[in-house]
């Protein structure tokens, strides 16, 4: 990623080149600067048909800006909306509340900060589709390694006590093979990813989509490879931040997703919840009853 010129923004460049960029990539920068929002959430091609523009000119556009291509186009965005009157607005929110200097106070609030920021990065469109397909599929398979691996363990354990057929993807498992053989059309995977080297996970979310499985990658930036795959593309964070930044931020987001989950029908959620736990106290029951009898 070039640095831009003398520390400016992208929306600061875009105004600079915008005299030297064609006709139509006129169109795709004045597009860019009124919707900031929506090219962080769709595609090219999506905005190049709200744009008026084809694909292609949207591409070049980015080309033009000395960008890479369209992911780093929208990373800079993200990065812009972020750095703008977000964090004035949010410090106005915290006028008259407690402040403090002491250092665990500070990392809470820069939290605090950092969910509100995505917050308005996020496409709510994107969340209902998710969470549509999260209630309609068969089947959820949850996947994530490495520092993912553990958030992957929480996310399946709490889907579990809302509703059946809930597997967590482990791929030093036997069972690994299985349960990709198992996905089909009405499978919803969930694909936690923030690391770089992402081989494993690439290969199996490959074969994920080509078995038509919907796939919803939760990611730490819009460079992720698992972007090539994945229907949904949620980036919680950008390069500024580091994996411990985005730690408060998925966790918020991901109850989030499960509430939007759970309002499409929530007495049945409810129904299932209440059953799953009276199964679980009958377990720790007999498992009390048990013991006392050994004893």
């Amino acid at each position: 990623m070039k640095e831009r010129l003398l520390g400016m923004c992208i929306h600061e460049d875009i105004k600079k080149r915008f005299v030297r960029l064609s006709k139509g990539q006129r169109k795709v920068a004045q597009f860019v600067m009124d919707n900031p929002n929506t090219v962080i959430a769709n595609g090219a091609a999506e905005v190049g048909r709200l744009a008026n523009v084809s694909e292609s000119t949207v591409i070049r556009f980015c080309y033009a800006m000395d960008l890479s291509g369209y992911v780093e186009l929208q990373e800079e965005i993200r990065s812009y909306v972020m750095s703008q009157d977000v964090g004035t607005n949010l410090q106005s929110t915290y006028t008259g509340k407690k402040q403090t200097n002491s250092r665990f106070g500070k990392v809470m609030q820069q939290d605090s900060q950092n969910i509100q920021e995505t917050i308005q990065l996020i496409s709510d469109q994107q969340i209902q589709k998710s969470s549509k397909w999260m209630h309609e599929a068969d089947n959820i398979y949850i996947l994530g390694t490495r520092q993912a691996a553990s958030v992957a363990n929480w996310l399946s354990n709490t889907l579990k006590t809302l509703r059946s057929n809930i597997k967590q993807l482990r791929i030093d498992s036997d069972e690994i093979l299985n349960q990709i053989n198992s996905m089909g059309e009405r499978t919803t995977l969930i694909v936690l990813s923030f690391d770089k080297q992402l081989k494993d996970i690439q290969t199996i979310v490959e074969i994920a989509r080509m078995k038509k499985v919907k796939i919803i990658a939760i990611t730490g930036t819009a460079f992720s490879p698992v972007r090539e795959y994945a229907n949904i593309l949620f980036a919680l964070g950008t390069n500024k931040h580091s994996s411990l930044d985005i730690v408060p931020v998925l966790f918020s987001f991901l109850h989030a997703l499960l509430e939007e989950m759970i309002s499409q029908d929530k007495g049945h959620y409810e129904k299932y919840q209440k059953s799953y736990e009276q199964v679980d106290s009958n377990i720790l029951f007999l498992d009390a009853a048990r013991e006392k009898q050994v004893f």
